[in-house]
């Protein structure tokens, strides 16, 4: 073969080999650039406190409903609505004519039956005399003593009817049974009131401290009281501490106590109630309001934990994470969890300290893709904040 032959099977042969590099060069370039940099969440291990997420309504630690315990015309009201009374402070004055009338009526009956009374005992006295002289008969001698035990029942009569009386009189005014605050009266004066009405006058609260009435499922109360028993919990002047929250999700300043639970389940609901006792002096917490109230029922040592933006969930109720294996490959894990804290959640089943779960561009990766970790979260810093 001649020298122009082989020059013209060269030429070519270089030029596809270069066009062969270029491409593979090409095929590396783009294979780099769909490699997705992701951040990551190193699995660790913190001390978690365990609290229970309740819901409830506020109600006052007392309440009176004031009825009137005489009928009468209301001459006055003696308070003003809305503010705070201390018990035994009047608040209504009922007119009082009638009831001192009786008063006087009844002391005249008792001034009479006494009046009586002196003259049978007089008289069954002389009888007495006059019986050892065998001057009267035993009968009269009997007829007087019995009328002078008769008289002597009248007065007692009598007394009992004054002190009725009195009674009746000084229920024309009308105190406060308890101290609190005052609600807006429910009638004017000149109203009739009735004794034993069924509409109260007026209403008093003892908003301080308030009760804090909890919903909680029957499955953890008795989790509850296990840890009670044991004690597990966190406890504050010998009772677990429960911290209240508002509606908007902004913490009441004053932490509460938790009282007491009821012994028997709400049929209609399936809940047990429990109380917490809570300090309420500025009065922000009102009767009826609805809260939320976290139960601290203790802490879990060196729980595993998962930055919550990297737990996934299934409609069918399966959590699982994308964790990146030692090959920067991206592996699905279904894992259990448990309660959770902040923005952790502890995990129970599928994960081990060390692992590396995805928590960014969650969306766009898949299980066996190549990913680039561009950054890496651990717990250490949350955990030294929370101490």
């Amino acid at each position: 073969m001649s020298l122009l032959a082989n020059k013209k099977l060269i030429v070519p042969c270089a030029l596809a080999m270069a066009i062969s590099l270029c491409s593979c060069e090409q095929q590396e370039q783009a294979k780099q650039q769909m490699v997705m940099p992701v951040d990551v969440f190193e699995i660790s291990t913190m001390d978690v406190p365990v609290i229970s997420h309740l819901t409830g309504r506020a109600n006052a630690t007392r309440k009176a409903e004031v009825r009137p315990q005489v009928t009468g015309i209301l001459q006055e009201r003696l308070f003003k609505e809305g503010s705070i009374i201390k018990q035994g402070d009047q608040l209504y004055q009922i007119d009082p004519s009638v009831y001192e009338a009786n008063v006087a009526s009844a002391q005249a009956n008792l001034s009479s039956a006494k009046a009586t009374e002196h003259s049978a005992k007089l008289k069954a006295a002389r009888y007495s005399s006059l019986l050892a002289k065998k001057a009267v008969s035993k009968q009269d001698y009997d007829d007087a003593q019995a009328a002078y035990l008769t008289a002597k029942a009248a007065v007692e009569s009598a007394q009992a009817a004054l002190r009725t009386a009195n009674i009746n009189l000084a229920y024309t005014k009308v105190y406060a049974p308890i101290s609190g605050t005052i609600s807006r009266s429910n009638i004017t004066e000149g109203a009739l009131v009735s004794a034993g009405q069924a509409s109260p006058m007026t209403t008093i609260q003892q908003l301080d401290p308030m009760y804090i009435d909890l919903g909680q499922t029957v499955e953890e109360h008795l989790q509850l009281r296990q840890k009670m028993a044991e004690g597990n919990l966190q406890i504050k002047n010998g009772k677990p501490t429960v911290d209240i929250y508002f509606a908007d999700n902004t913490r009441y300043p004053l932490q509460g106590s938790l009282e007491f639970a009821e012994v028997s389940v709400d049929e209609s609901t399936g809940m047990v109630n429990v109380r917490a006792l809570v300090p309420n002096p500025d009065h922000l917490l009102l009767p009826g309001m609805f809260l939320r109230g976290d139960i601290n029922e203790g802490i879990t040592p060196n729980a595993t934990v998962l930055l919550a933006s990297g737990l996934q969930r299934e409609t069918n109720g399966v959590t699982y994470v994308y964790v990146v294996d030692e090959q920067n490959q991206v592996k699905r894990v279904n894992i259990k969890v448990g309660n959770q804290y902040q923005n952790y959640f502890t995990v129970t089943e599928g994960l081990k300290t060390g692992d590396k779960v995805i928590t960014s561009n969650i969306q766009k990766i898949r299980p066996g893709a190549t990913v680039q970790i561009a950054s890496t979260e651990t717990v250490k810093k949350e955990t030294e904040s929370a101490k």
